[in-house]
């Protein structure tokens, strides 16, 4: 059997065949340790140059290192610097585990500094908004979830004409009206051609043609209180009658149908972009005002905006689980610098997903009807 001498050549060689001669004689890392230790050769240990999968093989390991005072996580940069590469996420990991304030600070101050701490919570710092783009699946062009999520997260949104149906009638507006709002639409109808003498030959609806006759009014006719709820009910009178001595009525009904529908779709489409970013992070995009002073001396205001993470911790934790034992650069944390990017990579990866929904071909239509009614005042 070899003596101590080798036993420390062996390890301090570097060499991996070396190493594995080691093994066969002691078995585990911790065994050999043990026996420098017990031996007064504390000198020879380089804690550093233990390899990642010693740490899978032995999950108390770093235990035994902190107890023997042979690693101190008080100056855990430098430690995190020197330590062997492959054993950088187990590190992490540990270091978690046992001391999560300092590992979660170390961490956004070190590694990925685009996450803030605040009393409630870890919060990304967003470059703008449409950073944000990047994590719903698909493109930026076409109908996908993240070109859609593009226009919303921008400042100008979706525009004013998302959704356009140029075959709306007048009467459209009628069918999706409230008791309250027909009352107020047959109240502004009579005040504005109620007892008018109205010719015939600019009408063919029959409707007319029947009042004409009912009211012994040969070539004209004249719409009476009583009248009114008979006309809003014939689709086809209502909608000839906004086309001629009512027009500025239908203009503004098929505006006000038009309005709704872009409302209630860009409502929906706002609801799918930021409850799929619920996924991964909570509440709405909050921006803070912070004081610059310019050149002249003048001071403006400018705004940063942040977004609350949902689980931070779990997504750290996610990625250091996966490249645990890696020396590959982009197997670290500080080779991202910043979260989005960090979650872009583990999406490219398939340990998360990407935020995903189906962009909708038509309004939603409870939306769409409660938003005539809403807005019903503000066209008649």
């Amino acid at each position: 059997m070899a003596d101590l001498n080798t036993f420390i050549e062996w390890y301090r060689s570097g060499d991996e065949t070396d190493y594995v001669k080691l093994m066969k004689v002691f078995k585990s890392t911790r065994n050999f340790l043990s026996f420098l230790i017990k031996n007064n050769k504390v000198d020879y240990i380089d804690p550093t140059t233990i390899s990642g999968n010693e740490f899978d093989h032995d999950s108390t390991l770093f235990d035994f290192l902190i107890e023997n005072n042979l690693i101190d996580f008080d100056d855990f940069s430098r430690l995190y610097d020197e330590i062997d590469e492959s054993t950088k996420n187990q590190l992490l990991l540990y270091y978690i585990d046992t001391n999560y304030e300092d590992a979660m600070e170390f961490i956004t101050k070190n590694l990925l500094s685009d996450v803030n701490i605040r009393q409630d919570g870890f919060y990304l710092h967003l470059r703008d908004r449409e950073e944000l783009e990047i994590l719903f699946c698909g493109s930026q062009r076409g109908e996908s979830a993240r070109y859609v999520a593009k226009l919303i997260l921008s400042e100008d949104g979706l525009g004013h004409d998302w959704y356009f149906d140029d075959s709306v009638k007048p009467h459209q507006v009628v069918d999706e009206l409230d008791d309250a709002n027909i009352t107020t639409l047959i109240d502004f109808i009579f005040k504005e051609i109620g007892d008018k003498e109205l010719s015939l030959e600019d009408y063919d609806s029959d409707f007319f043609s029947e009042l004409s006759e009912e009211q012994g009014t040969e070539g004209y006719f004249r719409i009476r209180a009583e009248d009114l709820n008979g006309l809003i009910n014939d689709e086809a009178a209502f909608n000839e009658l906004c086309n001629k001595d009512l027009d500025e009525l239908g203009s503004n009904l098929t505006s006000l149908y038009w309005q709704a529908e872009n409302s209630a779709y860009e409502d929906e489409i706002y609801d799918l972009v930021y409850g799929g970013l619920d996924e991964y992070f909570e509440g709405r995009i909050d921006e803070v005002p912070r004081e610059v002073t310019k050149s002249d001396g003048s001071k403006v205001t400018r705004y940063d905006s942040y977004i609350k993470i949902r689980n931070f911790r779990n997504l750290v934790e996610t990625f250091l689980e996966n490249y645990k034992g890696s020396a590959y650069s982009d197997s670290f944390l500080e080779y991202y610098g910043g979260l989005t990017e960090l979650m872009v990579a583990m999406i490219n990866n398939d340990d998360i997903e990407c935020i995903d929904f189906r962009v909708p071909e038509y309004p939603d239509w409870n939306r769409t009807r409660k938003n005539i009614n809403e807005l019903f005042y503000d066209y008649v």
